[in-house]
């Protein structure tokens, strides 16, 4: 039992400490680049729990308005995804951007801007990656202008 509560505290610790971090790196992006008059920031964490696999997806979303379409905004997407299977943890970040306009060299549609995995890591390993990870995307804060953005 003890070792149970040990590691739902260490889980969900970790996940506090990286939801966090994620929001604030979105932030940090949302006031250092020019995403429009109109653009939002939304953190997001969700959950998925079945049989043999568990994960945690956490999400900064910047939303900015669409050239083309005021309803369909151009989405950028930090995530964090922690997976658990019985026997092994991965984890994984993504930059992505959905775009409706062409923005930079990037035309309309889904584009993965920054990828990195981990894999075949056992649980406490995996709580230490997660943060390797969110700590890399600090040193990939320049996608805005790989799209074309300006910074404030």
């Amino acid at each position: 039992m003890v070792t149970e509560h040990r590691l739902a505290m260490t889980l969900i610790a970790a996940v506090h400490r990286c939801q966090l971090s994620i929001a604030e790196y979105g932030r940090h992006i949302w006031l250092k680049y020019d995403f429009g008059a109109n653009a939002e920031h939304l953190p997001y964490l969700t959950t998925e729990v079945e049989t043999e696999r568990s994960s945690v997806d956490i999400r900064s979303c910047l939303q900015a308005s669409s050239a083309a379409d005021a309803d369909l905004p151009n989405v950028f997407v930090v995530r964090l995804v922690l997976t658990f299977e019985a026997d092994e943890a991965r984890v994984e970040s993504f930059v992505e951007a959905h775009l409706e306009d062409q923005l930079g060299r990037f035309g309309p549609g889904s584009h993965v801007l920054y990828e990195r995995r981990s894999e075949g890591l056992g649980f406490d390993e995996a709580m230490t990656v997660a943060a390797s990870h969110v700590d890399a995307l600090y040193d990939t804060d320049d996608y805005p202008l790989r799209l074309g953005m300006t910074a404030r």
